[in-house]
């Protein structure tokens, strides 16, 4: 594969401080502070709105993202501590739209050096997706895929190649997932179907263990009734979930995304890990596969987050560690470990020592469509 080459931007791109979870569109109710209070117990942290209203959301803990067709930031609003980003284009076309995008986000550098410059892309890779990233060097990469309106054939393919930009690019990743899982939503059916919660419990899991920063919730109007700020059956769901987002985001915010792996059935553009590899799973037979995402933090230390791709029934899962060095050391020269698992509570965001061992590792029960994220501490044995 050829590497990309990425010109250096004339103003230094925004990093992420925290991981985000943004709703498109805002609950249909004209007083500011219901809506805003709205969007905050949904547990949304950035959601659209207006520059001349951002006191409201300072008082909410709320962050804006700001509606603009290009970069130009008015006078004061680049310094703004409560603007997280200035959605500039959905899903561009043609190749002709992309220097345009690529001045806006220059202009947006300058003016509002903490914002980001959203752009969000249709789900097309191959050239068009290359010569976007090469044209615009976007401060994240921002797609939709919808799997469970358009189907999921595709769904893994596209997570692969979104993210593989991404990396060489050096950027976050961000990702659109539909508010209902009911396919019949683009031809107006709203109905809400009882596998709703386990289906985009594994669409959010999954697109964790991608390494996605930024989860985009699709859209207002699924989430809340009709000129309400009442959550919909499926927007409880999706409050669920952001829930366990808020605990789970302050430790995925800071990991690097290292290796994705799949066990069988493998889906489209997907790979096993290698038997060499020091982190093995085991799924049961009889059900989907697993996804395992491996991430490292600053300091080298490691994560794993462990999905169960079977949104209709959990499974007993088996985590084998083996030693790093098998199939790359000579056996005079390989070493001893011991690893010490804990996994991330959900509920308290608190660490839990799990398993500490040499090479053997654990199992656990994985719900339908749930993910879990492990941290893994290795200590050579003398």
């Amino acid at each position: 594969m050829m590497a990309l080459c990425w010109a250096t931007p004339l103003g230094a791109a925004p990093t992420l401080p925290e991981f985000a979870v943004y709703l498109w569109g805002v609950p249909g109710v004209d007083d500011l502070d219901d809506r805003a209070a709205a969007l905050a117990a949904a547990g949304m942290t950035v959601v659209d709105w207006e520059p001349d209203q951002l006191e409201v959301l300072a008082r909410h803990g709320l962050k804006a993202m700001i509606r603009k067709s290009s970069g130009e930031v008015p006078p004061g609003l680049g310094a703004s501590p409560t603007v997280w980003g200035y959605h500039l284009a959905d899903e561009p076309y043609p190749e002709s739209e992309f220097p345009a995008l690529a001045e806006s986000i220059e202009t947006l550098r300058r003016g509002a050096p903490g914002g980001i410059g959203f752009v969000n892309m249709l789900s097309t890779t191959g050239p068009f997706l290359r010569e976007y990233m090469r044209v615009v060097r976007p401060d994240l990469l921002s797609f939709d895929y919808y799997q469970w309106w358009w189907g999921g054939d595709r769904y893994f393919e596209k997570l692969e190649q979104f993210r593989e930009q991404a990396r060489l690019a050096g950027i976050p990743l961000a990702s659109c997932i539909e508010a209902s899982a009911n396919p019949g939503v683009e031809r107006g059916d709203r109905s809400y179907l009882p596998d709703n919660a386990r289906k985009l419990r594994q669409s959010l899991y999954t697109n964790l263990a991608y390494g996605v920063k930024v989860v985009e919730w699709f859209s207002s109007d699924l989430l809340f009734e009709t000129g309400s700020a009442r959550l919909t059956q499926s927007g409880r769901d999706v409050a669920s979930l952001n829930r366990e987002l808020k605990r789970l985001g302050p430790h995925l915010i800071g990991l690097r995304s290292l290796d994705v792996f799949h066990t069988p059935p493998l889906s489209l553009g997907t790979r096993a890990a290698p038997r060499e590899h020091w982190v093995q799973l085991i799924g049961e037979p009889s059900r989907d596969g697993l996804v395992l995402g491996m991430f490292e933090d600053d300091g080298g230390g490691d994560y794993a987050m462990v999905v169960n791709r079977d949104y209709q029934m959990s499974q007993s899962v088996t985590v084998r560690l083996q030693s790093r060095w098998l199939g790359i050391a000579p056996w005079h020269k390989r070493k001893d470990y011991h690893y010490a698992i804990e996994k991330l509570n959900k509920q308290t965001a608190e660490w839990q020592l799990i398993s500490s061992t040499s090479y053997v590792g654990f199992t656990f029960v994985l719900g339908a469509g749930d993910g879990e994220l492990f941290r893994i501490r290795t200590r050579v044995v003398d």
